[in-house]
């Protein structure tokens, strides 16, 4: 493993949750509330696509979704195989190691995810990653 790959995997360990956390802010405060326009020869509904979403016969369309629940889908997921392939971007050593140092990394805010990172790299133990 190279010298770069050492702050990448720290930087990833702090920065992908937090910028995955800010992404799903945005989608869900901003994205699925925004006004959306008519477009010409679009058959697509013009308004706001959460409100479109819930109450899609205000709009010209029909309720088609059913409910399902988190163990339904863990069965088809169980069944495609689709959990085989879930692969973590940090080794299960190198992710040991940060959360020895940052155990509640989901909890970090941006503008602290500089400092989370500069502890982490002064904390951990620098032959985790010498494989």
């Amino acid at each position: 493993m190279s010298y770069l790959s050492h702050f990448r995997d720290l930087l990833a360990y702090v920065y992908i949750p937090v910028v995955q956390k800010e992404l799903d802010v945005f989608r869900k405060c901003v994205w699925n509330n925004h006004r959306t326009r008519k477009q010409k020869g679009k058959e697509l509904p013009a308004g706001v696509p959460e409100h479109i979403y819930h109450f899609p016969e205000k709009y010209g369309g029909e309720q088609c979704g059913f409910p399902i629940t988190k163990e339904q889908l863990l069965e088809v997921a169980e069944a495609s195989g689709i959990c085989e392939c879930i692969v973590d971007f940090l080794t299960p050593e190198i992710r040991q190691e940060c959360e020895l140092h940052l155990p509640n990394i989901e909890e970090i805010e941006p503008a602290d995810a500089k400092d989370a990172y500069l502890h982490l790299k002064s904390s951990v133990d620098k032959s985790v990653f010498s494989n």
